[in-house]
């Protein structure tokens, strides 16, 4: 088992290093955005959760490649819905990677699944497409650094850095400021502004503590790209709704 988990943790070093990555969230600003092309340009795509979903509808705004998938693993449609292979494979997906399980605070003591993930699934997955965890040390030390559980897309960036890309692109990441695209998770049995203002105000994935350590790690990181929305949001002063809607 530790040798087939150093495997894909080469196969992935090769997917990343000294590589362009372009890692693209589900924002509501992107719509419009026009940013497809851009994004396409990438060595290498890599997405979240459902984000899969909106490339053949979203594809001006968001691109179209999806080399790299960033699932949680929930098939609950507030995670990642179901998880089909053939569909991540149409979609041209080359490798799945999930955090490990852990606790609220996103404290984890072993490099296996989150409890609530089908085993056959990741079977099935691990049958047809490359498929990693994110080590649980490095995930704890994150946590402990954020004061909180990273989601799935906080910890989506700094496991791509620690592979040493050229670098590394950010598209779509809010911290739920304005929500997210319109249509992403549109099936959640939940009003929507109801859902979204539950993203923002989590208890495990606390926005603020991730907002501020990203201001601290990603502004002046020369590897790091950040598209002008993400750019405006690091920069504010104070994490608050009001001040971003002056933008």
């Amino acid at each position: 088992m530790e040798i087939l988990s150093n495997i894909m943790e080469h196969r992935y070093k090769d997917l990343i290093y000294n590589k362009t990555i372009a890692l693209v969230g589900p924002a509501k600003y992107m719509e419009d955005s026009h940013l497809g092309s851009e994004i396409d340009s990438h060595d290498c795509v890599a997405r979240l959760n459902r984000g899969i979903e909106l490339i053949q509808t979203r594809n001006k705004d968001i691109g179209s490649k999806s080399n790299i998938l960033y699932s949680c693993l929930i098939e609950k449609a507030e995670n990642t819905g179901k998880l089909n292979v053939n569909t991540l494979k149409k979609c041209g997906v080359e490798f799945v990677v999930a955090p490990p399980a852990s606790t609220i605070q996103g404290i984890s003591m072993s490099t296996v699944p989150h409890p609530d993930a089908n085993p056959v699934t990741i079977e099935n997955i691990k049958k047809h497409i490359p498929f990693r965890l994110v080590d649980h040390v490095f995930h704890t030390k994150l946590a402990e650094d954020i004061r909180c559980r990273p989601n799935t897309g906080f910890l989506a960036i700094y496991d791509i850095l620690n592979y040493k890309p050229k670098k590394l692109s950010l598209y779509g990441f809010s911290f739920y400021l304005d929500g997210f695209d319109s249509a992403y998770k549109a099936d959640v049995p939940i009003e929507r502004d109801k859902f979204i203002n539950k993203c923002f105000t989590s208890t495990r994935h606390i926005q603020k503590n991730m907002w501020q350590y990203a201001k601290e790690t990603l502004l002046n990181n020369p590897v790091v790209n950040l598209d002008n929305t993400l750019q405006f949001i690091l920069n504010l002063e104070i994490f608050d709704r009001r001040e971003y809607e002056k933008k």
